[in-house]
């Protein structure tokens, strides 16, 4: 406000008619929506076919559904989400008495606190306030349909960490775990590709 006004009065007008104006302004501003979570999908890439009759996607992992873990609050879970790696990468060729298993053993996410500073200084700064975890396991096995017998085999893990700022909305941290959970499904995609190449490229069709 300018040094120089003559009276009170005048001054107190300039404040309210700044007032109104940025009202008016505020009421013809619409704030952009963030946009909306989209499933994490690996269908771009294409489905590896194997020489076998069909593809079992098996889950053996029991999300607790309490904390620390927080998978079942995610939108679009861990375990959703390699579930759906599981049916679009991986396809039956046909061609042999084989089936390929695919089995997820880990897809858990938690929360934990983290330390607080305290004092003068922590008034002034924003603070990391939880640490996110991400662990991610899963296994391939082509059996003989006749009598079980495993010809191939690999297991590949993967597991990354995020932090947060302590106050931020819902939104933000909703994104903050899907980010996290497509940088560690993209760890898993490509190791489970590199167990393939190692383990089973007798048996692709």
């Amino acid at each position: 406000m300018p040094d120089n006004l003559p009276t009170a009065a005048p001054a107190r007008r300039q404040i309210l008619l700044g007032g109104l104006a940025l009202g008016g302004l505020a009421a013809c501003t619409t704030t952009p929506l963030a946009p909306a979570l989209q499933p994490i999908s690996y269908a771009g890439k294409g489905a590896i076919r194997f020489a076998a009759s069909r593809v079992d996607v098996v889950t053996s992992y029991a999300p607790p559904m309490r904390r620390p873990n927080i998978d079942h609050e995610v939108p679009f879970t861990p375990l959703e989400t390699m579930q759906r790696w599981g049916r679009e990468r991986l396809a039956a060729g046909g061609g042999a008495a084989r089936h390929l298993r695919f089995t997820i053993a880990t897809a858990a996410m938690t929360e934990a606190d983290l330390p607080r500073e305290s004092g003068m200084r922590a008034n002034f700064t924003t603070q990391q306030d939880k640490r996110y975890d991400l662990a991610l396991a899963a296994a391939l096995e082509l059996r003989e349909d006749a009598n079980g017998l495993v010809v191939a085999s690999g297991e590949a893990r993967a597991s990354r960490f995020r932090t947060v700022a302590e106050g931020i909305p819902i939104a933000e941290r909703e994104a903050v775990w899907h980010a996290l959970l497509k940088q560690t499904m993209d760890d898993l995609d490509a190791e489970l590709e590199r167990q393939i190449r190692a383990h089973f490229s007798p048996f692709i069709a």
